[in-house]
């Protein structure tokens, strides 16, 4: 598989509080993470680059994983100590109270993508036919949402859509959510910022991907498309593609 990372600061602000990249473990199985320093908090970029950084170093220590349920409890568990450490720096420094990041962390296991959240970062699966959104925003909009008292189309445009329910680094305790999934063929797996999915709508994203440009083109073409939409936020980008016949 193919996969490449690009985090851009964005039109607007000046300190870039994205952080991730690509990571392989001691058997060359591939890890790979978006973290959104909470903007608007002290010590967002601190935030989302220990838990970059931390998963990361977790991450390389490790050896084969052989059934998917090793692969979940890893991802809960690498994520409850991430939390404990950015938790614990923000209490142990006074300019880093209150800071905070999401995460979106992500494991590619023969013909199955598992995947670990929390915040309002997101991952698609993307088809040759449709994009689809894996991840749910813990948000507060989103709960609203799911109870019925927003559209989808009203949430997109509500004031309070970053209000998140739930970040790293800003509770002793979280709630993490693990999904997984197949993929095939020369299927597409994005994850991102909310600097790129508040930007594009999901057809924008689908057309971009379905061009005939590199990997990396694609990556870029992305970013370029958020900030000539605004870049009022940070974005940052994991794109990875399956080629056809390919089993890791």
């Amino acid at each position: 598989m193919n996969a490449c990372f690009v985090s851009d600061v964005g039109k607007v602000r000046k300190v870039n509080e994205d952080s991730g990249g690509v990571f392989y473990n001691q058997s060359n199985q591939m890890l790979t993470i978006i973290a959104d320093g909470m903007g608007g908090h002290k010590a967002g970029d601190i935030a989302s680059d220990l838990t970059s950084k931390y998963m990361s170093e977790l991450w390389e220590q490790t050896d084969a994983f052989e059934q998917y349920e090793e692969v979940e409890d890893w991802l809960l568990e690498s994520i409850r100590k991430t939390n404990s450490l950015v938790f614990s720096h923000a209490q142990e420094n006074q300019e880093c109270i209150g800071m905070g990041t999401t995460i979106v962390a992500t494991v590619y296991f023969n013909d199955v993508v598992i995947v670990a959240h929390v915040g309002d970062s997101r991952l698609y699966h993307i088809t040759h036919e449709e994009v689809e959104q894996i991840t749910e925003d813990h948000s507060f909009v989103q709960q609203l949402v799911n109870n019925g008292e927003l559209t989808e189309e009203e949430a997109e445009a509500h004031p309070k859509k970053n209000v998140l329910l739930q970040a790293i680094g800003t509770e002793p305790d979280i709630e993490i959510e693990v999904n997984q999934f197949s993929w095939a063929g020369e299927d597409f797996v994005l994850s991102c910022s909310d600097g790129l999915s508040n930007k594009l709508t999901v057809n924008e994203i689908h057309d971009i991907l379905n061009l005939n440009l590199t990997l990396e083109d694609k990556v870029n073409r992305l970013v370029s498309q958020a900030n000539e939409n605004g870049g009022e936020d940070n974005i940052s980008v994991v794109l990875v593609q399956r080629k056809a016949g390919e089993s890791q």
